[in-house]
């Protein structure tokens, strides 16, 4: 693959535009397919900063292709964040890339295995619910359908009315797996797309499997050049890169539940026949003179301690009256009740677990119940991390240097958590130092700091010897000419005792600049009850103006975001993941109304182990984490605007320290370059209407 191949594709006249009748030529496009083609044969890591409307998707794969052709031993693993941008990719843009660019390369689309449909559990599901099996409108009888006719067996393309309990029952799982064994085997689709992945040169996945993967090669010693979760693989680009940190915390973090402890012991205890449960079945087949076991008041033990402990905990919560709570050594004593409470669980597990190893270590099972004996098997490492988990939290080390936290969850009980206090030396050891090229790229990872941030966060530079290809592709947008960017001077602070004075200005400053844009407008706030709120206040106004108002929550989030673009006069009031990810173009979205300025709730458990762990160190928890990390999300709400050339819009900030503060003056120099006024809230719908309409 040489320079001149991209430029052929991408310059004045390449391919590309010759291959789109409505492709525009982008420098930033060239110039990133340049560095991710220079990563490639110097065996590099690289950075890319991508803005708005680059194109970064064609920049990273018209170099995999080119690369896959030319090697055809040598895998690349495009790993994203979202399925939406991983069905994208396999879907859309590597179809049309490989067939304008005239390359026959072999491209797996390859999801985490509770993502597909298990053939055998469903079969075992349905003989157990004969009737909704044959009723059509239950969702039983549209999963068989669905496995009658799907292709891939993946839940995204499975009906949306499925519920996830009992998806749950009948995807695949390593645990329950008969492997050739299964009757199903020849026809299974976790392992069809297992198949194809190892052929293809091109695998499409996510950042979770890919974790996954990294994790089982670091443990087992596996190099990248041998199969493990993903097949043997040398190059990696991680789309969405700015979400690393966050889902390697997420998929590194220990949980332990009393539901999840309930859930496996009611599918120990579930019948499978008309008088026996599963764990009887198996003990029924054992000879006495092997064993002879009496299961009911080992299970009976560990339900009565599992409900001690959770009752405990959910009173203690109610006490305290938080949500979550970070855990620290020093709190030994206030949590004497729980550690014991917490042991007679484990011990009860021991008990049980001691038991259930010996049934399923008996060799003479006939073949018809192997399905059982593996499930049980499943289920007994399952409680043996829920029991190892609860003691390890509640054995209180001196010295230990994880997050230790709980959280209280409606319907769900207390959680107990162990997270990472940095993920930074797992993320080196587990996939750049081991990688020949890994390229990471989204369109907020530079805060004009050269990358620093949130290279310290997820671990890189992973060595100084190697090659580090660090860039930032301006978006081609003209945000000077096609936004504005208005910071409002007088908004209140809020806090709890003047809480109605800063609502009553949010509602005031929403309704005057929705009504002046006439809808068209995304309105992101930082909580859900902050939402709710001003949503609530501003539902009359709108209603009389004919402005449709559509809440996230109140229905599931792709349809919520389908609603949206289809009525370019609605309103939508969002939280959380509608920061990022929201492809709105041309005139659905014309306003952009960032209520708060994104910062992490300080007392959020492993947010807060990390200030703490800065401040302790002699740097500043708030400058070093708090802040960057909160510019990193504005950037990306920031974005949500101007997603083609021709789009236009306001973006609006109701957070007067935007403007007050020092730190808002950084924040505002990590944004593109915009036409940016202030103003005071009288002023708001005259400037709204003035940008849009005159």
């Amino acid at each position: 693959m040489r320079s001149t191949d991209i430029y052929d594709i991408f310059d004045v006249d390449g391919t590309l535009s010759r291959g789109f009748e409505n492709y525009e030529f982008r420098e930033g496009q060239l110039e990133m397919a340049l560095k991710v083609c220079s990563a490639y044969t110097d065996d590099a890591i690289a950075a890319l900063e991508a803005g708005t409307g680059i194109g970064k998707s064609f920049a990273y794969l018209v170099p995999a292709i080119l690369w896959s052709d030319e090697h055809e031993d040598e895998k690349t693993v495009v790993a994203t964040s979202t399925i939406n941008l991983q069905r994208q990719l396999y879907d859309k843009d590597i179809v049309q890339l490989c067939r304008l660019l005239n390359k026959e390369v072999k491209v797996a689309l390859l999801m985490g295995r509770g993502n597909y449909l298990c053939l055998h559990r469903l079969q075992q599901h349905a003989s157990k619910y004969p009737l909704l099996a044959q009723d059509p409108s239950s969702a039983v009888s549209s999963l068989l359908e669905f496995s009658r006719t799907t292709s891939s067996g993946l839940r995204t393309e499975a009906p949306s009315f499925i519920p996830f309990s009992l998806w749950s029952e009948v995807c695949s799982d390593s645990d329950t797996c008969l492997g050739y064994r299964c009757s199903y085997n020849n026809d299974c689709f976790y392992f069809a797309s297992k198949k194809k992945a190892a052929k293809a040169s091109i695998i499409i996945t996510n950042h979770h499997l890919l974790f996954t993967d990294a994790q089982s090669r670091l443990l087992e010693d596996i190099p990248y050049n041998m199969p493990s979760v993903l097949p043997q693989f040398q190059k990696l680009v991680i789309d969405e890169a700015h979400n690393i940190e966050k889902n390697a915390t997420d998929y590194f973090t220990s949980t332990y539940s009393g539901s999840a402890v309930n859930k496996s012991l009611d599918r120990l205890t579930s019948r499978v026949s008309k008088t026996h449960h599963m764990v009887d079945t198996l003990v029924n087949v054992i000879p006495p003179r092997f064993a002879s076991f009496d299961f009911a008041p080992l299970f009976a033990s560990v339900v009565e301690h599992a409900g001690n402990l959770e009752t405990y905990l959910v009173d203690f919560f109610r006490k305290i009256r938080v949500q979550k709570l970070l855990v620290y050594v020093s709190m030994k004593e206030q949590f004497e009740t729980a550690v014991r409470l917490a042991f007679q669980v484990a011990d009860a597990l021991d008990a049980l677990l001691s038991d259930l190893k010996k049934v399923v270590s008996y060799s003479g099972f006939p073949e018809e119940y192997e399905f059982y004996q593996k499930e049980v098997f499943s289920h007994i490492g399952r409680l043996s991390y829920q029991r190892d988990v609860l003691r390890q939290f509640f054995s209180f080390e001196e010295g230990r240097i994880d997050v230790y936290w709980m959280e209280m969850i409606e319907q769900k009980g207390v959680q107990i958590h162990i997270s990472p206090l940095s993920v930074a030396e797992k993320l080196r050891s587990s996939i750049f130092s081991g990688l020949d090229t890994v390229v990471c790229t989204s369109a907020t990872l530079d805060l004009h700091d050269d990358f620093s941030y949130w290279g310290a966060r997820v671990g890189l530079p992973a060595d100084n010897d190697r090659a580090y290809i660090k860039n930032s592709f301006d978006s081609p947008f003209d945000y000077k000419r096609s936004l504005l960017f208005l910071n409002a001077y007088d908004a209140p602070l809020f806090t709890e005792k003047e809480s109605e004075q800063y609502y009553e200005y949010c509602t005031k400053a929403v309704e005057d600049a929705v009504l002046a844009s006439q809808g068209g407008a995304l309105i992101l706030f930082t909580s859900y009850k902050m939402l709710k709120k001003v949503s609530l206040s501003c539902e009359k106004r709108f209603a009389e103006a004919g402005i449709h108002v559509l809440n996230q929550g109140e229905m599931e989030r792709s349809k919520l975001l389908k609603n949206f673009i289809e009525d370019e006069n609605s309103v939508l009031f969002a939280t959380d993941s509608f920061w990022e990810g929201i492809d709105a173009p041309g005139n659905t979205l014309r306003l952009v109304i960032i209520v708060k300025l994104p910062f992490r709730v300080p007392n959020e458990p492993v947010f807060q182990a990390r200030s703490e762990y800065l401040d302790s160190i002699g740097k500043s928890g708030f400058f070093h984490l708090s802040l960057p990390e909160a510019t990193m999300k504005l950037k990306q709400g920031f974005g949500r605007l101007l997603r083609h050339t021709g789009d236009r819009g306001i973006v609006l900030i109701l957070d007067s320290r935007i403007v007050n503060k020092s730190y808002g003056q950084w924040m505002v120099h990590a944004l593109p370059e915009s036409f940016r006024v202030e103003t005071s809230i009288g002023m708001i719908q005259e400037k709204v209407e003035m940008f849009l309409y005159t």
